[in-house]
Formats: structure tokens, sequence, C-alpha cells
């Protein structure tokens, strides 16, 4: 069987494993409220070791860095009214049933409706698509009215295209 040394070199976390020993014991038989209280952890520059994490406990504010923690002068109450934010009268949202129909049409652009035709094209139904053109009046999809736009992509859709 051999031996494994590891060896961290990380004098601050042995200071700081120090204070938190010394600030639990502290902590545990003090009465000063103060001393009890749970605390953040400062934020520091310099990224920790990779070490093993010690337990998550609070470490009173007064033990961590006196000096550095400056504490903050308690607020003084202030007896101002406030009048409540004014409210924007509430209007429900439509909601649709489930598995009902969408009563709005939907929208279509000139691309997506020359992918969709595309691939009519590209499945060899070029003819029935120029006959779909001619029952709109058009010879180009470039001079298809944006108002027959969702008719159009129903008609393509009943032809198997996706869009």
């Amino acid at each position: 069987m051999s031996t494994i040394t590891i060896k961290i070199e990380a004098p601050e976390l042995a200071e700081a494993i120090i204070t938190l020993a010394s600030a639990l014991a502290i902590g545990k038989n003090s009465k000063n409220p103060d001393l009890q209280k749970p605390v953040e952890p400062l934020a520091t520059s310099t990224p920790a070791p990779a070490a093993p994490a010690a337990p998550a406990t609070p470490v009173p504010a007064a033990l961590v860095a006196p000096a550095a923690v400056p504490q903050p002068a308690p607020a003084a109450p202030t007896a101002t009214p406030t009048a409540p934010p004014a409210q924007a009268p509430a209007t429900p949202a439509p909601e649709t049933p489930a598995g009902a129909v969408p009563t709005s049409t939907p929208t279509y652009t000139i691309e997506q409706l020359a992918v969709a035709a595309t691939q009519l094209i590209d499945i060899g139904r070029r003819t029935e698509l120029v006959n779909l053109l001619s029952s709109f009046g058009v010879q180009a999809l470039t001079a298809l009215p944006k108002e027959h736009y969702g008719a159009f992509a129903t008609k393509l859709r009943e032809m198997g295209a996706k869009i």
C-alpha cells in the first residue's frame, strides 16, 4: 500500500479556518446577539484554492474581520405617508379553451409562401402550383396581393407543402 501526501499552501485558508473555529466556539457560548447573527461572506479578489469545503456554518460579523466589516447605522423610521401606486384597470386576457381552434388568422410573408411553393416544385407539382396561382388571378407569386396570402397558404398546405 502506498502513501499519498497532499500539501496545500494557503496561509489565508489556514487563518480563515482558525478564525472560523474560534468564532464557532465563542458564538455558541456567547450571550451577545450580535455574535450569533449569520453574516454573508465577504467577496475576495483572489480565487479560493481547490480544497475540501468547510461546513457551511454562519460566522459572526464581529469575529470575521472587525476592522474590515463596517456596520451600517440603523435607519431612522420615517412617518411620511405614501400613497399607494395607481393601478391600471385590469383587463383579462382572452382565454382559449384547450383544444379550441384559434380564431385569429395567421399572417404570412412572401418568403414563407415562396419556401412552401418551392417544396411543391421540388416534388414535381409545378403544374398544379401554376394552376393555383392562376386561380388567384396572378401569374407569379410576387404578384399575389397580401390580402390573399392566408388563402394561398391554406391551398399550399392542402397540396402537401409545410408552411
